[in-house]
């Protein structure tokens, strides 16, 4: 029998789907600064990283407890597909207390953290040659989930100079197509930390309703509202038969690590993200969703409000910081864990801004291009870390552009 040769060739090895080109997107490539500081770290090097959103915080000793003891307790096995009954209770109990609406555990399906639940609802309600309207800047992994399933982003550019109101009836109107099946809305918005108000809702949902749109609402940094109060798209008469809720613990319960978020939405897209769920994860880790449970009783309204009151400080140590480099704009974000930066009067688009910034400063920052087409002159920085971090983060951001 003749011996099989294997090559590196890529002529000689068969090909990848189309799907692989989808999901190659800018917001993609943004991160390469991100995982080559994480990596220098690793080795020791003297590197700042203010790329991600991921807290300081531990995660609250009750769940981390509470998981050991699921484990101990002989939890390790299949957990039920949809999620276990007590964490779908507490999903919807949870929503309950924050809204006042009834919330039903046959609503909420579990999945692998908020982007799983992201891309499965994207997959529900749009497939091949559908369109999904993106509010930009968008969250960096928003268009390739859409594409992964053969859908088209669509950008809708928000109004960012109106303080008031971002999204007009004028924009989503000349975004739409006959292939249009949703709107992906994000608030408090990552990367720019802004917070639709009622009237944003309100046209949003007027227009869903219209054109017969499903709306996925993100709504992952819900708890860090700094600056007034946060609404959902769901409190809009009407809003909740077509809306599909994404969201998770990662950023209310500083636990990014776990891998735990859910939607919440009307019982008939329930049964479809049931589904995907067995397709994509059969389901999440028993002891996981144990810990996740507790972490979503009362006693956690408690942590999410501590969590959201040390960001807001350290948003405000960031800002003024900021606010002493003059070739620097931005916006004061209303939530979130980021400030979303123009960096054009510094003559330096933002990868190339981003790209000098880590080779000079070793400061590792994500440039604009990963958040939309439009956002080439822009960074994004996190202040979700240590105050020490910030400051030092900010004192070579601050040295560097005194250079350029």
């Amino acid at each position: 029998m003749e011996t099989l040769r294997r090559t590196n060739t890529d002529q000689e090895l068969p090909r990848f789907s189309e799907h692989t080109r989808a999901i190659a997107s800018e917001g993609a490539a943004g991160w390469a600064i991100a995982d080559a500081a994480a990596d220098a770290v690793d080795r020791g090097e003297d590197v700042v990283s203010l790329c991600l959103g991921d807290t300081s915080f531990d995660t609250p000793t009750r769940v981390s407890e509470a998981a050991i003891q699921s484990i101990r307790g002989g939890r390790t096995h299949y957990a039920p597909v949809p999620g276990t009954p007590g964490l779908r209770r507490n999903i919807a109990a949870a929503q309950k207390r924050f809204d006042g609406r009834d919330w039903s555990a046959a609503q909420a399906i579990v999945f692998g953290g908020a982007q799983n639940a992201l891309f499965a609802a994207l997959m529900t309600v749009a497939g091949a040659g559908d369109e999904v309207l993106c509010l930009e800047p968008w969250y960096a992994t928003y268009e390739a989930a859409i594409r992964a399933g053969g859908a088209v982003a669509r950008p809708v550019k928000l109004s960012l100079q109106n303080a008031r109101q971002k999204i007009s009836e004028d924009i989503l109107r000349a975004a739409v197509g006959d292939r249009t099946r949703a709107i992906l809305l994000n608030s408090p918005n990552n990367p720019g930390g802004y917070v639709f108000g009622k009237e944003d809702l309100e046209t949003v949902a007027r227009f869903a309703e219209r054109h017969n749109l499903w709306i996925i609402s993100d709504e992952v940094y819900r708890s860090t509202i700094f600056d007034g109060e946060f609404l959902s798209v769901t409190s809009i008469p009407g809003m909740t038969e077509r809306t599909i809720i994404v969201n998770s613990l990662s950023k209310s319960h500083a636990m990014t690590g776990w891998r735990l978020g859910w939607t919440l939405g009307p019982v008939s897209a329930s049964v479809h993200l049931e589904n995907l769920a067995q397709c994509m994860l059969f389901g999440s880790p028993t002891f996981i969703q144990d810990a996740a449970a507790v972490a979503l009783d009362e006693a956690g309204d408690e942590e999410m409000r501590f969590f959201a009151s040390e960001l807001k400080r350290r948003r405000d140590l960031m800002c003024a910081r900021l606010s002493e480099i003059p070739q620097l704009k931005f916006a004061r974000p209303g939530g979130g864990m980021f400030c979303f930066v123009d960096v054009s009067a510094t003559g330096l688009p933002g990868t190339e801004f981003v790209e000098r910034l880590y080779s000079t400063e070793r400061l590792a920052i994500v440039p604009g291009v990963a958040f939309g087409p439009d956002m080439k002159n822009f960074i994004r920085i996190s202040f979700s870390g240590a105050d020490s971090v910030i400051e030092s983060g900010m004192a070579r951001l601050k040295r560097f552009c005194a250079k350029s």
